[in-house]
């Protein structure tokens, strides 16, 4: 799975017109994905979600479904704002170009699950990771971190 990961940036890496090295990162968002889903057991609950430039989701670990019922393919090409819950829609906006602007954010976000129910999530988020212009956060339910329990 690296050496594909590995592979894949290297076509990224090469000069080539916009739309291949477009093409390319998308593979490599795509085979860092499938690296992180066999390669890492992540901690109970926890998911990645990588989305592009125009907050469109790209790439999604396994994990997904657990905690939000969709299966990672079912929330490519949506929007951060198609999943977030309707409270946090309104401070998305601000809240992504801080993140853009410091490169890392972490903190709560609520996104809907797929039977449209409400999850408050404990994110990290790395700006321009695995590939510059594409963006990774790292989310976990915080019933799922003991957060949630601690501050009830």
């Amino acid at each position: 799975m690296l050496a594909a990961w590995r592979a894949t940036e290297r076509r990224w890496e090469r000069h080539a017109p916009a739309d291949e090295v477009h093409a390319a990162a998308l593979e490599v968002v795509a085979a860092f994905v499938a690296y992180q889903d066999v390669a890492l057991r992540s901690q109970p609950g926890e998911f990645m979600l990588i989305v592009d430039e125009d907050q469109t989701y790209v790439g999604a670990t396994r994990g997904v479904t657990t905690v939000l019922g969709y299966r990672p393919e079912e929330l490519i090409g949506r929007r951060i704002a198609d999943l977030a819950t309707p409270a946090q829609i309104e401070a998305t906006s601000a809240q992504w170009l801080a993140f853009v602007s410091e490169g890392r954010q972490e903190g709560r976000f609520r996104l809907q699950t797929a039977g449209d129910a409400p999850v408050e999530l404990r994110f990290q988020a790395r700006a321009h990771h695995p590939v510059p212009g594409f963006h990774l956060s790292r989310l976990w339910p915080l019933e799922a971190t003991g957060v949630w329990e601690q501050e009830r």
